[in-house]
């Protein structure tokens, strides 16, 4: 059997918290899910090492996944973070850049001391709406603290996470918005973290062929989606497909491991759920 994968999942997250609720896992589903990933030896690898892998310039190892979380809720760093550190493996926050305040860092779990409530998927949105996003979001010196450790990577989920196409008709108004939108997320993630970076995930899944045009003008080659495809070398990087993180043991991670990591597995599995 080859050693080098043909086709590699890409895991979508949201958040990791004991608030039960939409797009959320618990620490203890977390955790098991992250130890079956190091028990079975899979490489969690960087998204650089990911778009090499779609680009041909980097051969990753048979048993490769990329682990992904969207929007950069406080509970990726309270609980995801430190069971990531724990197995050795590797992550990516897209984070939504206007979000995101200074501050001290919070308590994160393993430390023995007291948590900060990590709130459930529709109070966090509540909080965001009102002005409140520093309760429920990321801060710097943490997403800097997660860097430095090299368990987490930060890249782009927009500035302002808006859906521009609902918010504007006119298109050139509408592609005019999303390219200052894209090119403040760039500029803050260059300013904050020291380097430009070519990774984007759309909000809420959306995008067209102006949306992926004007982000690719900006430099963001590889371009993340909610549709559900194998990745493969014959991928497009902007169309870079995952696979929605349940709720369930780790049995059911496994399987979709299977599905994903096998080409001709994951087009047949697609083709008879009338999938892409």
């Amino acid at each position: 059997m080859s050693k080098i994968a043909n086709a590699v999942p890409v895991l979508m997250y949201h958040h990791v918290s004991p608030s039960p609720g939409l797009v959320t896992v618990s620490p203890q589903t977390f955790s098991d899910h992250m130890a079956y990933l190091a028990e079975r030896g899979y490489t969690s690898l960087t998204a650089d090492q990911f778009l090499g892998f779609l680009q041909g310039s980097f051969q990753a190892p048979r048993r490769s996944v990329l682990i992904t979380f969207d929007d950069g809720y406080l509970d990726n760093y309270v609980y995801a973070y430190p069971t990531l550190k724990s197995h050795g493996l590797r992550a990516t926050i897209f984070c939504v850049t206007s979000w995101i305040a200074d501050g001290p860092r919070r308590n994160h779990a393993g430390q023995g001391i007291p948590l900060p409530i990590c709130h459930g998927h529709s109070a966090c949105k509540r909080a965001i709406v009102a002005g409140q996003a520093d309760e429920v979001i990321l801060r710097w010196p943490e997403i800097e603290a997660m860097i430095g450790d090299g368990t987490i990577e930060v890249h782009s989920h927009t500035h302002t996470h808006t859906r521009w196409d609902k918010t504007i008709e006119d298109e050139a108004e509408r592609d005019q918005k999303l390219a200052q939108d894209l090119m403040q997320s760039r500029e803050m993630l260059r300013a904050r973290l020291g380097k430009e970076s070519p990774h984007l995930c759309w909000p809420q899944g959306y995008f067209d062929a102006a949306y992926q045009a004007a982000a690719l003008s900006l430099g963001f080659t590889a371009q993340y989606t909610t549709l559900q495809h194998v990745n493969t070398r014959e991928t497009s990087p902007d169309l870079i497909g995952r696979n929605v993180a349940k709720d369930l043991p780790a049995s059911w991670l496994a399987s979709r491991l299977f599905i994903y990591s096998r080409p001709w597995l994951g087009s047949l599995y697609h083709r008879l759920r009338g999938g892409m």
